[in-house]
């Protein structure tokens, strides 16, 4: 086949691939994918270039145009399904981070429709039934030491592209410079930035890049001005602090899609799923998390409460930080060097396997002295036919855990009960629901619920009876998504994000309602409820939720104040410690960290 005529059909394809991926992403729509091309004919162009590049690397690897178009179509076919099936059930595109995942193939079948799935695995069945013929054929040909030469030098040349593509967001990036000329990013929310700019260019932009953007104040001598303001305000409050962490146990629960159905409007359930919890919600401290997820993102939340790290001022394709700034893990802020000071047994518990958001790795960068995943749990009984090791079970595990240790715990939970799927996991369901796109899965989600807070009941009131302090941080992670876009519109975005938040204490009552905060705060509470003293990052936390309680990029509750959907909308007295905030973060997740060598955290 001529060179000519390679290059030709390589660019078709190349064109084929860009518009198949945003016709995924359109969730089929062909009408709306037309309309795209056709407004945005020279960012498409480009997209295609770049797909191009990768056909040709395929090309100059195997000298077959046929195979290379082959390779390149299935691919595109495995990203446009994985984007459409997220959008579908998260409302957020593909990231290239999310090829972690595929470690957990089993668990993402059982996430997949099932004709996906089966047409998937046929198309793959192509794929090797095809490079089976192609390496029988090619044994029968020769290849010249021209030709050879020739595809060598393209394969280099094409694997430097690539790598230089791969670099899109460093500093000067050329090929970032011809897709700033015809983009419009909205670093704020990915599905539109996917929606305005492409399916490749938010792949592109979601590469490696720095943590957080470099604020233009940075220096040492601003970090240590910062540091100044807030170690004073620490040691103002910690005047009157006169209690040591060590005296408490500590034990954080996050519980998978724990969230309240009664609280959707346009939405009727027979009856309360968690009157259980609600009574406890009256004699404790208590009130809503603000989840950065929706329908999943389970990791995200958790890091923002272990870290008091927010995503709000991380790069835009920072999108899951326990995955993408793992390596950087051990010089972030985290709870666990709090508890570690105060001498805590840290222990991790996850009722799972250690792949998913790479947990394993992540907990000894955090510094847990134990973990515990599925496999090491003593405690394993499901309900029915779940799956998932059952909420029940792991509050024995913790408090095994607690009976065993010598001295105070701080220990973290993630639960699995109420994972999706929700159908097909109970005997006996005992609600009924009406006014949903998919009522008898919200009726077997609320039975997991009922599950759950029968199994919190039980935990707390065990709690109520042993010797040691002990203060649980009960939240759900974020609400599940099978809601529709009809009651979501309806509810709006900041309910449809919100999830029960708990400050138990067998020590003390206090009834007071915190409204709805972001999980960075957590530990605000949980050293004022236990009059513990607190660092110069705390401080700053403290003094952040005092005017800005709950935040997310594009969603900002700021207190006495109505919603807002930017910054620039803040008071400026807002904008000035949130501008702190950033500084601090660049510096320790991007910067040289003199904040660390000075105790800030």
């Amino acid at each position: 086949m001529s060179t000519f005529l390679t290059f030709g059909i390589g660019l078709l394809v190349s064109l084929l691939v860009v518009f198949l991926l945003q016709w995924f992403h359109f969730q089929y729509d062909f009408e709306a994918t037309l309309h795209f091309f056709d407004y945005k004919t020279r960012l498409n162009i480009l997209q295609a270039g770049v797909v191009f590049i990768l056909f040709l690397w395929f090309f100059f690897l195997t000298a077959s145009t046929g195979l290379s178009s082959f390779l390149l179509l299935f691919i595109s076919l495995l990203i446009g399904i994985g984007t459409q099936q997220k959008m579908l059930y998260r409302g957020e595109p593909l990231y290239p981070s999310d090829v972690y995942f595929l470690k957990d193939f089993g668990f993402l079948l059982e996430m997949v429709e099932i004709g996906i799935v089966i047409g998937t695995l046929v198309i793959l069945a192509l794929l090797v039934g095809s490079l089976i013929l192609f390496f029988k054929k090619r044994k029968k040909r020769s290849v010249g030491r021209t030709e050879k030469v020739i595809r060598l030098s393209g394969f280099i040349i094409t694997s430097g592209l690539l790598f230089y593509a791969y670099q899109f967001n460093q500093p000067g990036n050329l090929i970032r410079a011809a897709f700033n000329e015809r983009t419009n990013w909205i670093s704020y929310s990915q599905e539109k930035n996917y929606t305005e700019n492409g399916v490749v260019t938010g792949l592109m932009y979601n590469l490696k890049s720095p943590a957080v953007n470099r604020p233009k104040e940075y220096s040492k001598e601003k970090i240590e001005e910062i540091y100044k303001k807030y170690a004073q305000e620490a040691a103002s409050v910690n005047e009157i602090r006169t209690n040591a962490l060590e005296e408490y146990n500590i034990i954080f629960v996050m519980s998978e899609t724990f969230s309240d159905p009664t609280r959707i409007e346009g939405m009727e359930i027979s009856k309360d799923p968690m009157p259980l919890y609600r009574e406890w919600a009256e004699r404790y401290r208590s009130g809503l998390s603000f989840s950065q997820g929706y329908g999943g993102g389970t990791a995200n939340i958790e890091f923002e409460a272990l870290t008091g790290i927010s995503l709000e001022p991380l790069a835009s394709n920072i999108t899951t930080p326990f995955i993408q700034l793992s390596n950087q893990m051990k010089s972030f802020p985290k709870v666990t060097d709090l508890m570690a000071e105060a001498g805590h047994h840290l222990t991790a518990i996850h009722p799972y396997n250690t792949t998913m958001y790479k947990r394993l790795e992540n907990y000894q960068s955090l510094g847990f002295d134990e973990f515990l995943f599925q496999d090491d749990m003593t405690y394993t009984k499901r309900i029915d036919e779940n799956t998932f090791i059952s909420d029940e079970s792991t509050y024995q595990e913790v408090m095994d855990v607690m009976k065993q240790s010598d001295g105070k715990d701080f220990v973290h939970l993630v639960t699995m009960q109420n994972h999706k799927p929700f159908v097909h996991k109970y005997e006996n369901v005992d609600f009924e629901v009406q006014g949903a796109p998919y009522n008898l899965e919200v009726a077997h989600y609320a039975q997991g619920i009922q599950y759950s807070d029968i199994a919190l009941d039980n935990f707390l009131k065990e709690l109520d009876t042993t010797e040691e302090k002990t203060m649980v941080v009960f939240w759900g992670d974020h609400l599940p998504s099978f809601y529709g876009e009809e009651l979501f519109d309806l509810n709006g975005h900041v309910r449809m994000h919100e999830t029960p938040l708990l400050f138990y204490t067998n020590f003390s009552e206090d009834s007071q309602s915190i409204g709805t905060i972001s999980p960075i705060y957590f530990m605000n509470h949980v050293l004022e409820l236990t009059n513990a003293p607190i660092t110069p990052f705390i401080a700053m936390l403290e003094r952040m939720e005092q005017i800005l309680p709950a935040f997310e990029k594009g969603i900002y509750l700021e207190r006495e104040t109505e919603l807002h959907y930017s910054r620039a909308d803040l008071r400026p007295s807002t904008q000035l410690v949130m501008n702190e905030y950033d500084l601090i973060l660049y510096d320790i997740t991007t910067g040289k960290n003199y904040s660390k060598d000075l105790g800030f955290y």
